[in-house]
Order: structure tokens, then sequence, then C-alpha cells
């Protein structure tokens, strides 16, 4: 009977331990998921803003002295000059809102010329077909940091959702243990913009619904 009581023991014991080591496991792998998503933001960041300098050279040569710039090159110091990632997301809204700003104002002044210098000299027009090679220019420029944008927005979705379940797992009786050990994180307040629809149509898109970023390495 004392022999029956103690494989009962120890297989209860046993178990007990195969579900905790399973359990330290999937946090684990939960928490390398998230901080795989934070390096997949911090490298879109980088990439945006390594891009704005070079856009605001071309949109300013569209729009000349305009406040709009320099309160994208402010927003852009701001971006890169927070300490931790809750504060960077805040911070590329405020990026993002001022590239739009910038956007609009030089498709607004290139629209402006175009239409004088129609009915202008051919002297003029010239000018305004400068003007309008600028403003495509400065368009393929923001097509790339909208295209950085979606990067940076598909990384928070996926990091909040790993951050997700990452805290449900965290919270069931049998992490218990371990708790200690992983700590809370916090998901990253970043809303991604809205997207243009028909631009979407492949789940290999950064912009899909399906679409989950790789490594950082990959296709390096």
């Amino acid at each position: 009977m004392q022999w029956v009581v103690l494989v009962a023991v120890i297989a209860l014991v046993a178990g007990i331990v195969v579900l905790l080591t399973t359990r330290y496991n999937q946090l684990s792998l939960n928490r390398s998921l998230t901080r795989e998503a934070r390096r997949q933001f911090d490298v879109a960041r980088a990439a945006r803003h390594g891009l704005v300098p070079v856009y605001v050279d071309a949109a300013g040569r569209v729009l000349g002295e305009d406040p709009r710039i320099g309160d994208l090159e402010a927003a852009v110091a701001n971006a890169q000059a927070v300490r931790t990632r809750i504060d960077a997301g805040v911070a590329e809204h405020v990026v993002t809102d001022a590239v739009r700003a910038v956007a609009a104002g030089t498709r607004e002044r290139v629209g402006t010329r175009t239409e004088s210098g129609n009915k202008a000299e051919s002297g003029a027009r010239t000018k305004a077909a400068s003007a309008e090679a600028l403003c495509r220019f400065a368009d393929d420029l923001l097509s790339q940091l909208e295209a950085h944008e979606t990067h940076i927005g598909t990384a928070v979705r996926h990091h909040n959702s790993s951050v997700r379940a990452y805290t449900r797992r965290r919270a069931r009786i049998l992490s218990a243990p371990w708790r200690g050990v992983y700590a809370t994180v916090a998901e990253i307040d970043y809303t991604p913009s809205e997207l243009d629809e028909h631009h979407i149509d492949d789940d290999a898109s950064p912009g899909s619904e399906n679409y989950r970023p790789g490594r950082v390495g990959e296709g390096l």
C-alpha cells in the first residue's frame, strides 16, 4: 500500500513539474514574440525617420518657408528622443499627422501653380511644370513614408496581439510560480492609419489583416 501511495505521489509531482515546465516554455515563446514585434516596430520607425529629411527637402522646394515643414522636423526629433515604446507610439502618431499636413500643402501649392501656369505665357508654364515635377517627386517619397507607416502599424498590431496572449497566459494559475520571472508587458499606444483598400489585395501585403511581420534579419 505504501508503494502505491509513493508511486502516486511521484507521478503527481512529475505531472506538476511537466505542467510547470510547459507553462514556462509557453510564456517564453509569448515573450519572444512580443520582443520580435518590438524590434520590427523599432526598425520601421528608424526607416521612416531616415527618409523624412529627404522628404522635407523635396517638400521645401515646393512650399518654400512653411511652418508645416518645421512641425514635421520637430515631430521627428521628438519621436527620436522618446525613451519608451509607449511614448514612441504616441510620438509616431504626431509624425504621421505632420507628414500628411505637409503632403496636403504640396498638393495644394502645385495645384495653384498649375492653374496659374495654364493662363500664363510659356516661361510661367515651364516653372509650373517644374513645380509639378517636384511635387511628383515629393509624392513618390510620400508613398515610401506611407509604406513605412503601414509597417509600423502592422508591427504594433502584432505586438499588441502577442502582449494580450502573453498577459492572458501569465494570469492563469499555472503561471503563478513564474510571474517573478516573466514581468508584465505594456501594449504600444498606436492606432494604424486607415489604409487605401484598393492597394491591398494580397495576404503578403503589410496592409493585410492576415499579414504578420517576419524576423528583422529575413530578406537581408
